[in-house]
């Protein structure tokens, strides 16, 4: 049905209207200044008001492409606005913190056990294979060694002295690898990489493989407040990674059968609550740490797990027992201006609406945002209609996602 969704709080998500979109771009968010409020959905006279889920809607949510739209028609507007106080008018200034824009990233939800040819893609690359494959490209895409003196810089040079040989990452040097694609029908803006998981079916039998990040002595909070791994240290491979582990190749710590790297999946905190494990870039004899085994890099924002370790790689064959299994979650930013709308006592509490008589208390359904020159520039819909008296007070948080 085309009303407004059921709701709980009197916060409500504004629309913007074309004309606030174009501004938003070319103006700075302090272009929201007053709002109004509106009875366009009442009818005093009946004595009931609406309740939640009977509001009509401002507009559709699809957007060009199959996109989600924030946006409403150009004909919108406060039909009946109320009247902000004896003296007439109908706008009143938003709050002076209302100006402030955040970024707010979310996590989209677990897709369970993502499986098939239409959503997930299986290839193995051989890096020497120049004149028949052209995936081997993206070995310049994952930022992995091409040049022989690239490689030898995780096979023949210590960390001490710029290499990789002696650190959790020294297999990033095999000559093939598989590359497993999510279809991005199925993610948001990025993987999450506190929480991927792949089941990969081979002839050695099946490898369960796991995300985490470096363990590079932050707290575990600060890592279950990142979608990525943080670490400077392995910058070169990209800049949003998440790094793949088994406990079928290697337990925690270098083999410590009393851990798993299972640990923690799928906790809403995997870290500091659920124990989650991080991996060892390097041994570590004063702190108690060996060195990990890392099977592969998961490139977060391209939806890729890239495979290394050569024990997987080699028992490796596309479309064998139905192919990989991938559970994970996913991200999205939302850049969202939060505006606050207070009617005072004394203040919206008399309409224009031609079925308001003194005495009726009044039934608000609608918000208008304006600029300083009076141009609506974003206009929101409460699931119910509100009530309030001319002694009453309330105040309205308003979310404009931009």
């Amino acid at each position: 049905m085309a009303f407004i969704t059921t709701a709980d709080t009197a916060t409500l998500t504004a629309k913007l209207t074309p004309l606030g979109r174009r501004l938003l771009v070319t103006n700075t968010n302090s272009l929201i200044a007053k709002f109004t409020l509106g009875d366009s959905d009442a009818n005093y006279n009946v004595t009931d008001s609406l309740t939640t889920g009977e509001v009509p809607s401002i507009g559709g949510d699809i957007g060009v492409g199959n996109t989600v739209n924030n946006s409403s028609g150009n004909d919108i507007s406060v039909k009946y606005p109320l009247f902000l106080s004896s003296r007439g008018g109908n706008a009143k200034a938003v709050e002076a913190a209302s100006i402030g824009v955040t970024n707010v990233v979310s996590k989209i939800g677990q897709e369970l056990n993502l499986s098939g040819s239409s959503y997930i893609t299986e290839n193995i690359v051989d890096r020497n294979d120049y004149a028949t494959d052209t995936l081997v490209n993206l070995f310049t895409s994952f930022g992995l060694p091409l040049t022989e003196k690239q490689k030898s810089t995780y096979t023949a040079t210590t960390f001490a002295s710029g290499g990789w040989s002696d650190t959790a990452i020294s297999g990033f040097a095999s000559d093939k690898i598989v590359i497993i694609g999510v279809d991005s029908s199925k993610y948001g803006e990025t993987l999450d990489g506190r929480e991927i998981k792949v089941s990969i079916p081979t002839s050695a039998g099946t490898f369960t493989v796991y995300s985490t990040f470096q363990n590079k002595g932050v707290s575990s909070t600060k890592e279950d407040a990142t979608y990525k791994d943080t670490s400077n240290t392995t910058t070169h491979l990209g800049n949003s990674l998440g790094f793949l582990v088994s406990d079928d190749i290697l337990t925690p710590n270098g083999g410590d059968v009393s851990k798993s790297w299972a640990t923690g999946f799928g906790v809403v905190k995997p870290f500091s609550v659920g124990k989650k494990e991080l991996f060892n870039l390097q041994s570590n004899s004063n702190l108690n740490l060996t060195a990990d085994t890392v099977v592969g890099i998961s490139y977060l924002s391209k939806g890729f797990m890239v495979i290394t370790d050569p024990t997987i790689v080699a028992a490796f064959t596309t479309g064998y027992s139905g192919g990989p299994v991938v559970t994970f979650n996913s991200v999205s930013t939302d850049v969202v201006q939060n505006i606050t709308c207070i009617a005072g006592r004394g203040e919206f509490g008399t309409s224009n609406n031609p079925t308001w008589a003194t005495g009726d208390t009044v039934r608000i359904t609608e918000l208008g945002l304006y600029d300083i020159n009076n141009n609506l520039i974003a206009y929101g819909k409460f699931d119910r209609q509100i009530l309030k008296t001319v002694d009453g007070f309330s105040s309205f948080g308003v979310k404009i996602t931009l």
